[in-house]
């Protein structure tokens, strides 16, 4: 029956114009990927801390009444923008030069903002 099968694969992949044959290929690693997904989910008990909610990711408020976001960790640095008094931020707990990383290109001065309460900074 295998054989049948491949001989019949055979004949389909010889017919079938080559941009059918990428869409196939693309649906099949799609599949794959989803599959094998599906199984590293249930060998962790079937959660995945990735959907989870970060209640506990790094997260500060600003002190000053305004606080420049810089591209890079020196206050010499181009302002990327501006956070008013009290506003919130998602950071990271990388702290370099006196300055907070919030993401990528973005830092504030350590000085001016606080971790919020229960979150680990």
């Amino acid at each position: 029956m295998v054989t049948k099968i491949v001989a019949r694969a055979r004949e389909v992949i010889v017919l079938a114009p080559k941009r059918t044959l990428i869409v196939v290929a693309v649906l099949v690693g799609v599949v794959i990927l989803y599959v094998l997904g599906s199984e590293k989910q249930q060998q962790n008990g079937g959660t995945n801390n990735a959907n989870a909610p970060a209640t506990t990711a790094c997260r500060v408020a600003v002190t000053a009444d305004v606080l420049n976001v810089r591209a890079a960790p020196d206050a010499k640095s181009q302002i990327v923008g501006k956070f008013r008094l009290n506003a919130e931020a998602d950071a990271e707990k990388t702290v370099q030069n006196g300055f907070r990383k919030l993401s990528e290109g973005r830092w504030v001065s350590n000085d001016y903002v606080k971790p919020l309460q229960g979150r680990d900074c």
